[in-house]
This record gives structure tokens, sequence and C-alpha cells, in this order.
């Protein structure tokens, strides 16, 4: 770590460095070869997690704070529970679940489940943006504020989803639609043509509860009051720093560190397409101060500024100067700096000049002593080399880190292998377009995974919004579906069939396999269009997960206390971390959980047995809805005939007109 010291920027230049930075940001790039505004926060993982990082062809330990992108796959283990952020939209894990964030865009967030559970809850999606959850069986898409689930059991070849809020809409192969409201399951059997059938809404388990602690903690989140409301993490300022508004540079957060700290030190780089060197900071808050908004020292202390609330935040992968030019020891140093207020973040990845401005202008909040410019193209695209050497970076003498090329390489802690650069050497330091340093494999996958992952390394293949087989990665080319028989609907535990859905479209083979399986009714059926209250659980509950142990907030500055929620992972990089300890009692397999059964049929004139201490009901009659018989006794003779009454007159037919 080098502090103290004076880094010097008014060298001019090289040439290089210049025609990198034209070549990324001034080539002709329309907004669909954009990076993805929006990326994925892998917030909370509980036991052993695993993923498989897009164009990777193996897997590795999953761990806090990761950047989840388009084409990254998860699987959770039987003791597994992780939770994924992307805007306001949080996707929690059950066990045993292969999850895969399929692709992510201004138009459409896209996730795929090949087996296991999802808990869905979708608090806002931009104009215009759609949400879906592809499953071997079927798709869900959501508009608007919604509340689901998604089952899928692989090897019954069956996908549940159950809607707890809002329109969610289920469709599948061969046309197949159908809308769903609160209080409503619908389970497909088979991909095409499917089964469809109705389902009473299973009891709530662990995982609908923890989702509803979540849910809780989120929206209780004071941070909100000072960030946009789509800032992933935001939650977990509350606990470990304190916010001062109204300062010179706007409303400003500061953490709760030790002296001597700074910011982009704590952490790592990897390799992460498709913005190539992304950081990842290693303390349990460290995600949204690190990929949005801008850092400076204020009254001797590090404070984070937001970007403005009322704009869509666009995900950087670190808002952050490179510069080189160094040598120790006859290798190359690779070194860094965070950016201050209004300055401008120069993207080393392709992308258009549209994308250049809304990533500027989403993370620079105007104040007194920044002004937001209207665009920032004319900045980062340098045509004068004289202008931009000058550009006075504020945090270049007190923020700096450097480390060897091969150690930046290799995704190695910054923390760890960080180097000392006297004066005379930072005199020598230019700013860079990229990082020099060439990724190697261990900046892609940094440890291997804790136990084998038990699915097939090959992309699961699933079933888009319009119907068509795709694999779960971005941009993948849709093929239509195989015609294949649908088999019979299975007995799956903890669900009771209600009916078919009427007037749905289905294929004369699936007609016939739904009349071939009569679908008793359960007692009570789901209404339509309005929210079903979770039952009380008859089968042992699962043990919750412990809450999360804050640190205090320093007295001087008291923070909201945040409500008790799932403790993450401690922020400790893979290849340190030890083996995680399974959580007591995990959450079982969905195709597994234990569940009540319905009671069986019985014969109508079967009596129940009494309860204890309680005489015994009057059998039941043949015919329910006659009146009771008399009790038998002795005959008794029919009395005799009273001969001073008159008989009764009978009607007689009128005659007709």
């Amino acid at each position: 770590m080098i502090r103290g010291s004076v880094f010097s920027l008014n060298k001019i230049f090289s040439a290089t460095a210049v025609g990198a930075c034209l070549m990324l940001v001034s080539t002709p790039s329309s907004a669909q070869d954009d990076p993805p505004s929006q990326a994925g926060r892998l917030s909370i993982v509980y036991g052993t997690v695993s993923i498989q990082p897009v164009g990777a062809d193996e897997w590795g330990q999953a761990y806090l704070n990761y950047p989840v992108g388009p084409g990254d796959r998860i699987f959770t283990d039987s003791d597994g529970r992780a939770e994924i952020q992307v805007g306001r939209n949080y996707v929690r894990f059950g066990p045993n679940s292969d999850v895969t964030f399929v692709d992510a865009n201004e138009s459409a967030i896209t996730f795929g489940l090949a087996q296991g559970a999802l808990h869905i809850r979708t608090r806002g999606l931009w104009d215009g943006q759609s949400l879906y959850v592809q499953t071997p069986g079927g798709s869900t898409t959501v508009n608007g504020p919604a509340d689901f689930r998604v089952d899928v059991y692989p090897n019954e070849q069956t996908a549940i989803f159950t809607n707890y809020g809002g329109d969610v809409y289920i469709s599948g192969a061969n046309d197949f639609g159908m809308d769903t409201g609160p209080g409503q399951a619908l389970e497909l059997v088979g991909t095409n043509p499917a089964y469809p059938q109705w389902l009473q809404p299973a009891e709530w388990d662990d995982l609908d509860r923890w989702s509803e602690r979540r849910d809780q903690q989120i929206a209780q989140a004071a941070s909100f009051r000072y960030v946009s409301a789509e800032l992933p993490g935001a939650e977990d300022l509350d606990a470990y720093g304190q916010w001062t508004p109204g300062t010179d540079y706007g409303d400003m957060w500061f953490p709760n560190v030790p002296p001597g700290w700074s910011p982009y030190h704590n952490g790592h780089w990897v390799d992460h397409a498709p913005w190539g060197w992304v950081w990842v900071e290693d303390e349990p808050w460290g995600y949204a101060p690190f990929h949005y908004g801008r850092w400076i020292t204020y009254h001797g202390r590090w404070g984070w500024i937001p970007g403005p609330r009322a704009e869509h935040p666009v995900w950087s992968p670190a808002l952050v100067v490179f510069a080189g030019g160094i040598q120790i020891g006859g290798g190359g140093v690779s070194a860094w700096f965070p950016l201050g207020p209004g300055e401008p973040y120069r993207p080393w990845y392709p992308c258009s000049p549209r994308y250049v401005d809304r990533v500027n202008i989403s993370n620079i909040q105007e104040s007194r002593e920044v002004h937001v410019q209207k665009t920032y193209v004319n900045i980062v695209n340098v045509t004068n080399v004289t202008n931009v050497a000058n550009i006075a970076y504020v945090n270049r003498s007190v923020g700096v880190t450097a480390m060897r090329q091969q150690d930046f390489a290799a995704g190695r802690p910054a923390a760890q292998a960080a180097v000392h650069v006297d004066p005379q050497q930072m005199a020598r330091v230019q700013v860079l377009a990229r990082p020099q340093a060439v990724p190697t494999r261990e900046a892609t996958i940094s440890s291997p995974p804790v136990h084998p992952v038990p699915v097939a390394m090959t992309r699961p293949v699933l079933i888009n919004a319009k119907g068509f087989a795709v694999a779960a990665r971005p941009k993948a080319m849709p093929a239509p579906p195989p015609v294949k028989a649908a088999p019979a609907p299975p007995q799956l535990p903890n669900r009771t069939v209600v009916s078919p859905p009427p007037n749905v479209k289905m294929t004369e083979a699936a007609r016939r396999a739904m009349e071939a399986t009569p679908a008793p009714r359960p007692a009570q059926q789901p209404i339509p269009n309005r929210p079903v209250q979770p039952p009380v659980p008859t089968r042992p509950v699962v043990s919750p997960p412990p809450p999360i142990q804050h640190p205090l907030p320093t007295p001087s500055a008291p923070a909201a206390k945040p409500p008790a929620q799932p403790e993450p992972q401690a922020p400790v990089r893979p290849i340190d971390r030890p083996v995680p300890t399974p959580e007591p009692a995990p959450p079982p397999r969905p195709a597994e959980r234990p569940a009540p059964q319905p009671p069986p049929s019985r014969p109508e004139a079967r009596p129940e047995a009494p309860p204890p201490n309680r005489p015994a009901p009057p059998p039941p009659q043949p015919r329910p809805n006659a009146e009771p018989a008399p009790k038998p006794g002795p005959r008794q003779p029919p009395p005799p005939p009273d001969k001073n009454k008159k008989p009764e007159k009978k009607d007689e037919p009128k005659p007709q007109a």
C-alpha cells in the first residue's frame, strides 16, 4: 500500500494508452453490444455453494459479494442456500438447486432453474423490462412487483409455479399459456406436450420463511433514504457505518474501518466476461460502494458518495484509475486508485458512447463542489492528450494500491501482495486505459468446490417464454423442443391436485392424459385472485438459520438497528477460506420434503373415533341430507279412526275455457 507520497499525473499519456482508450470507447457500437447495465450480487452464501462462471468448463467455490454476470451458474448442495440481488429483484435458492443467471439487459432479466427451488421477490423493474424464470417444462413472465416460487423436480419431469402475489404468466411449448393470480399454484408435467393442472399451494417451508425475513430486513433499511432503491447491497450499510447528509459533496456514508484503511485494497481482481477485470471487496458490506458512486477523504475519513437517487444506477466492475510504467526486480507493477467526486470513469471494455454517458451520470451526485456534465464522451474519448494529462485526481496521493503484475494476473489478495513504490518511481507512473496483466486460470476460478457438484457440466436445456428450447447461457439459439409423450402426473408429497385449468390450450395427447387421471378435489379450493395465507405447518419445522451478528456502530453516530437476518458467509478469500460448517438441520430438497399426507377417504357410514373424554357422536346415516330417523322402540297399534272428523275434499280439476 502506498500512502503519503505525491502521485504526479502530469505526465503525458503514452501513445499506446491513448490509442487503446480511443479504440475501446470510440468504436461504433449499438446498445445491444454494451455490457449489461445491471449485474447480480451474490449477497447470501450458506453452506456449500459452487459456481461455474460463464465460459468456464469447471466449477469453483462461490463466496460473498461475487459479481454474478450473464451466464454464471450456481449450485447449492444439500446444506447450501444462496441469494442473488439484481436491482430490486431478489432470487433465493433452496438446497440442491441448479440456477443460472442466464442474461440481463434493459428489457429482460432471465434466470434458469434446472432443479431445486427458487423464491423470487420482484419489487420493481425498469420501464418495459420483464423478469423470466425458465425451467425444463415452462417459463414465467413477470412485468411488475411480484412474489412467487418455482420448484423443479427433474426426475418427475415436473415444474410447479406458486403465486404469492402479483401477476405471473406461465408459458410453455406448443403455444401453452396461462395467467396465475395470488394464491394459485400451477403444475406442468412434461415439456412438449405439457400436462397442466392446478394444485393447492403447499404450506410454507424454511425457504419461504427465510425469504419473508429478508424482505422485512430490506424494507426497513435506512440507507434507502440516501441511495437509489435499485442499489444492491444498500441494506448492509446500516450496520457498518453512518450517513452524513448535506456535506459539500452531498449525502455521504462513512464506514467503520480501522486507521489506515483505504478503498479497493482489501480484495482481489477476477477475470469475468464481458467486463474483463472486476474487483471483489472482502468486507461483508463491500459491494455497493465499489461498483457505484465515488470515494473521497473528508475531514480525515474515507467517505462514499452515491449517485443520484432518481437515476437507474449503472453497474461498473470497479470505479478506479489504472496506472503503470513501474519496474520492481525486473517485473512490471500494476497500480490503481479510486475515482473521486465528479471524475470521469473510463471503461476498459468495449462499449458505446451512450453507455459511457450513463455509467458516469448515474454515479455522480450533483453538489456544491461537483457539477454533473451532460455528456462524458468528450472527456473519456480522448482527442486532446494535454487536457487529459492535466486531470486532477484527488485520490492519486492517498488511495493508491500497487502489486506485481503476476500477482494481479493470478487474482491474489491485494492486501497481502501489495508492494511499496518510492516517490522517484512514482514520477514515472502513467495512467493506463486498462491493466497490463494477462489473466491466468486462477483469476477466474481461485478455489475448487468443497464437494463435487452432482450435475452435468453441460448447460441445461430450458423452455423460454416463447416455448422454444434454449441452453442456459446468454444469447443461446432457440430451437423447437422435441415432441415427447407427457408422463403420468406424479404423486408428489404435500401436493394436492385441485383441477386442470379451464379453457387451456392443450394438445390432444395432453388432454387425453388429463382425462385418464381423474383429479381428486381437496377439502378447500384456492380462491382465484385472492392471497392465500400460509397454513399452519403440521410437520417438524426446520430450525431457521442464526441471525447476523452486526458490529455495533460507534456511540457518536448511532445507526439504525437492522432486524435479524441470515448470516452471510465470512468475507474471506476462497483460497484462504476453511471448509464451511454445515448448518444444523438443513432444509430438505424440494423433491423430498416431508409433508403431511391428506387423510384417507372413509366410507360415509363408518363413524369416526370419538376424541378422548368426550361422548361418541351418533353414527352417520346413509342419506346425509335426510331427516334423522326416530329411535326404535316397541311397536304400537295404530290409533282408532275419529268418527266426528269430516273427510277432506280433494281439489277437482277446473274445466278449461
